[in-house]
């Protein structure tokens, strides 16, 4: 069968995707090709990320292809998809782009804008750079499954497809929560093992419960990180079977896993106090896999919150320094605004982030 080729009568069709991030991501690092098999427990949140694809026909002075625009990091860039990328900044977006089009073909004369909108700062360790890849192979899936004529792919497969675009595409280490947070939204538990197989449990969050949610959450984001020299310390403990770095380590993993079970089950009662309790113990068990994966702005930002009556805070992602704390305010009303404020005026810098639960990615067709 020949490949569907994307051509001048497609001009003017378009599709937007929007996809969520994630936070209290309790059980990360389990979900690693060293740390697994584990569990995580996941709650995505909007607003993530848009993208939007758009057939035109191109300029003679256009290279005929892809155009790639994602402002919030300052890239503006011409893709080939059947070309490889070429190194740098915008690889790795050039890489889905190739992965969302596989399969399809441009015709000459035609050109596919896409664009790119995160609604949460860069480097905050929400999972962003796996939602922008969700999003950006689900709006050229959709492109591509009109012009084919076929159903759009699921959304598991999609998550799996992102995952392989930051890793065997681009070659990058990557966990798998964060794609499949993205996909398939809401709060769900990852059982992941052997890596990178996933088995992902939707929780039921009583509509009382998910509202709640939404009005005490506060996200706090110190900026961008580079924590490599931590994360490699961590990954070498993990993967050297002898010592007490390495005993530590695994126990510390083990403890998450547990963890993510018991968040599941809180958020799965409704129990929202509980759940924030073991967002706490999940920091302690983050520290104890490498202390400085609790770096010294979370630290001060927990005081802040721990000083307003919050029910519990985690720190997102891989933590180390910079990125972001998610924090589960005080129910009483009006106490998770007060924390918000302390927040922001503890440190001029941080961004303070008010993200509620949110669905996951969802394709619209646009024209």
């Amino acid at each position: 069968m020949a490949e569907p080729v994307i051509g001048a009568d497609h001009v003017g069709l378009a599709f937007r995707a929007t996809a969520p991030v994630r936070v209290a991501d309790v059980g990360g690092w389990t979900d690693t090709w060293f740390g697994s098999p584990g569990r995580v427990c996941h709650l995505a949140v909007g607003p993530g990320v848009v993208a939007t694809a758009t057939v035109r026909a191109a300029a003679p002075d256009e290279p005929g292809r892809v155009r790639l625009l994602a402002a919030d990091v300052g890239l503006d860039l011409a893709v080939d998809p059947s070309a490889a990328p070429t190194p740098g900044p915008g690889a790795l977006l050039a890489h889905a782009v190739a992965a969302g089009l596989e399969g399809a073909g441009l015709a000459e004369g035609v050109q596919v804008d896409v664009e790119v909108r995160s609604g949460v700062p860069a480097g905050a360790s929400l999972g962003t750079s796996a939602t922008v890849l969700v999003a950006l192979v689900g709006v050229l899936d959709g492109l591509v499954a009109v012009v084919a004529r076929r159903p759009p792919l699921d959304p598991s497969v999609l998550a799996r497809l992102a995952h392989e675009v930051e890793t065997v595409r681009a070659g990058r280490e990557a966990g798998v929560q964060d794609q499949w947070a993205a996909a398939l939204g809401g709060a769900g538990v990852l059982a992941i093992g052997p890596y990178p197989e996933v088995r992902h449990r939707p929780i039921e969050v009583p509509p009382r419960a998910s509202v709640e949610l939404g009005e005490r959450l506060v996200t706090v984001v110190f900026g961008p990180h580079d924590s490599s020299a931590v994360h490699r310390q961590v990954i070498d403990a993990l993967v050297t079977c002898s010592g007490v770095e390495h005993h530590h380590a695994r126990e510390a993993l083990k403890a998450l896993s547990r963890l993510a079970g018991d968040a599941a089950d809180a958020l799965g009662d409704g129990d929202l106090d509980r759940w924030g309790e073991v967002l706490r113990r999940s920091v302690e068990a983050q520290a104890a896999l490498h202390p400085d994966l609790v770096g010294a702005p979370h630290r001060r930002a927990i005081e802040v919150a721990r000083s307003h009556g919050a029910a519990g805070w985690k720190v997102n992602g891989a933590g180390g320094d910079g990125g972001s704390l998610t924090v589960l305010a005080d129910a009483a009303a009006g106490a998770a605004d007060a924390l918000a404020d302390a927040l922001g005026a503890a440190d001029p810098t941080w961004a303070v982030l008010r993200l509620r639960p949110a669905p996951g990615l969802a394709v619209a067709h646009l024209v």
